[in-house]
């Protein structure tokens, strides 16, 4: 679809969806003068700080500086994408998102047989459908047995959706015709396969069943293993258009009201784990689906909780694992803890057999992913024993930091606290490990590049950008004119461009405004301008702009003196720079004097004012 069409979207979905009905869903509002108030859903307050103008169609918070349209606040509210949130409001409202794109494409597009709509209820259809397999006193004995046997109870199984696929192969295939499925919607959400002569086949038999969710609540796959002697012991459905392996979670729908109380996610390596934790009320565990960590994976725990803690097996595949993860989180310059539990276990068998408070101590006894590397090598090399492992498992801790850190960003305080640690322990000055890890910079495939210390929590959320010189500054009054007034937009287009505007999230604010105003001309507002982009984060700093630049108002005199001002910047920069190069070629103070007189009267006669109303 084209980017009209999605921004038309976008505007069908935000009319159908009144942003006080919406948030009142959430958030308990009473109307106090033309808007809404209430408690911020996104930071602890006893005074409601929280305001959603019904005019507008926009929320702000004054206490944490939260805004934006009813997308982003479901974004927000639920930790979803900017589609998945679309979704949500697209379903509340009745519109059907896979018809309208299939409408709106281009004629000759190719277009699909199957939404994902249709996908999606299959994939729910068949869920209840192995659940009650589980349930039947005949079919699902066995299986029943065998999460007997892990200590999971029904109560459990049944908030989860845990389903058996029975031996015959065909039972989705039959019982899909007579509930009104297609087999090519079976086919294409991964629920059968085909077989010779046009016939087709369930994709799991004999399997326990472990549907895997999305994050708003849609059954997307399944996860299966198997009663007998199949193989593969586990089974995942085939990657379709609304499931990608890596970019999802076992368990994420079902923890995550525990894991924005907590603040923190635990991940484990099995279905049965997640659900052995939280059947004994420890609710903020996920697990990967089978495969190791995946940078996509870290990404998406990150949306959710500052602190990730890994627990892994105690078995050798368990320990490669952890080796695999560390080394991703240290590449990505990620925050993560690492625990084992002890051996001879995995987390479910922890739990039933040593109950809750053993889990939780397992948790509690997680390190820092360098502490735990140093760790596992002193059990490794038994440094004890040899000084010669010593040396080896020293050079293999070096090694791992700077072969990760060319390509991310491993915390520079943390490394030298270990470092400091470790040198204490081995009883050799911190210099010299310190001298080693400078060798092993260079050596490894990259340079090395601190951490950007500066990019704290506090400041992310802080949403007032503070510019860092006075052409920002600048760029950062006449956003605030055009977030208010787009149509000054006009004028502005031909002497100045968005790729221009500094910082970052300036120059993204500006390139929405622009394609907006392409869109719309004129007619655009502040709804319009939410709309154009998908980071809460833009649409936070926009709705700050907004108020900032409605309070001074006078935009014509703001955004005269503003260009003024962003001018004379450039030119003193310009001029900075020529100095500089002027000093380096050696040339006398009067030379030097008469380069800089001519470069400014040519740099002022080739200043372009805005036409109409600033004048030269």
């Amino acid at each position: 679809m084209s980017k009209q069409g999605n921004f038309q979207l976008i505007q069908q979905i935000l009319s159908a969806n009144d942003i006080v009905d919406v948030v009142s869903q959430y958030v308990a509002l009473k109307k106090k003068g033309r808007n809404f108030w209430g408690l911020c859903p996104f930071h602890q307050e006893k005074t409601p700080s929280f305001s959603v103008s019904p005019e507008k169609q926009i929320f702000k918070c004054f206490g944490c500086g939260a805004g934006g349209d009813a997308i982003k606040f479901i974004q927000r509210m639920l930790n979803v994408t900017f589609p998945e949130a679309m979704e949500v409001l697209a379903n509340r409202a009745g519109i059907e998102i896979e018809r309208y794109r299939r409408e709106k494409s281009t004629p000759n597009a190719p277009v699909s047989r199957v939404s994902k709509t249709d996908m999606y209820k299959a994939n729910l259809w068949a869920a209840k459908t192995y659940s009650d397999f589980l349930q039947d006193e005949h079919k699902g004995v066995l299986a029943r047995k065998y999460l007997n046997d892990r200590g999971l109870k029904d109560e459990i199984c049944r908030k989860f959706l845990i389903g058996f696929a029975d031996s015959s192969g065909l039972a989705i295939v039959e019982r899909g015709k007579s509930f009104g499925f297609s087999m090519e919607v079976l086919k294409q959400a991964g629920l059968i396969r085909s077989r010779d002569n046009n016939q087709f086949s369930d994709m799991f038999r004999n399997r326990i069943t472990f549907p895997i969710f999305d994050a708003i609540g849609n059954v997307v796959a399944f996860g299966a293993r198997t009663l007998g002697d199949d193989t593969p012991k586990y089974l995942n459905t085939p990657e379709t258009k609304i499931f990608v392996k890596h970019r999802h979670l076992f368990g994420l729908y079902q923890a995550r009201q525990a894991i924005e109380q907590s603040n923190r996610i635990i991940v484990v390596e099995g279905y049965t784990d997640v659900l052995a934790a939280h059947q004994a009320g420890i609710c903020n565990v996920v697990a990967t689906l089978g495969t190791a960590l995946t940078d996509e994976h870290i990404r998406i725990l990150k949306r959710y909780a500052d602190e990730i803690i890994l627990i892994f097996d105690s078995d050798l595949a368990g320990q490669k694992a952890a080796e695999r993860a560390l080394t991703i989180f240290l590449t990505l310059g990620v925050d993560v803890k690492l625990a084992s539990v002890p051996e001879g276990k995995d987390p479910c068998e922890l739990i039933i057999n040593e109950g809750k408070q053993a889990f939780l101590d397992t948790i509690a006894s997680a390190v820092e992913a360098l502490d735990y590397k140093w760790a596992q090598l002193e059990k490794r090399y038994e440094l004890a024993k040899s000084s010669s492992k010593k040396r080896l498992a020293i050079d293999e801790f070096l090694s791992v930091i700077a072969s990760c850190d060319p390509y991310g960003k491993i915390d520079i305080i943390q490394q030298g606290l270990v470092l400091g640690r470790l040198a204490q322990k081995l009883g050799v000055p911190s210099e010299e490990l310190h001298l080693q890890m400078q060798k092993y910079r260079r050596l490894s495939p990259g340079r090395y590049r601190l951490a950007d210390n500066n990019n704290t929590k506090q400041e992310q959320e802080n949403v007032g950008i503070i510019p860092e010189n006075l052409g920002q500054a600048a760029y950062k009054d006449i956003l605030e004119v055009l977030i208010c007034e787009p149509g000054y937009i006009a004028s502005l287009q031909d002497i100045l461009k968005p790729e221009e505007f500094e910082p970052d999230e300036f120059r993204q604010i500006a390139q929405a405004l622009w394609e907006s105003y392409d869109l719309l001309g004129e007619e655009m507002n502040l709804q319009d301008i939410l709309a154009a982009v998908e980071n809460p984060k833009l649409a936070d700093i926009i709705i700050h702009l907004q108020k900032e630049g409605e309070s001074k108002g006078n935009f014509a005199k703001t955004l005269e003196e503003s260009v003024k001002c962003l001018q004379d910047y450039k030119r003193a920069e310009v001029a900075k720079q020529i100095e500089a190069n002027l000093e380096k070629e050696g040339i006398s103070e009067e030379q030097m004097d008469e380069q800089l007189q001519m470069l400014y009267e040519q740099l002022k006669n080739t200043v372009r004012r805005i036409p109409g109303s600033l004048t030269s």
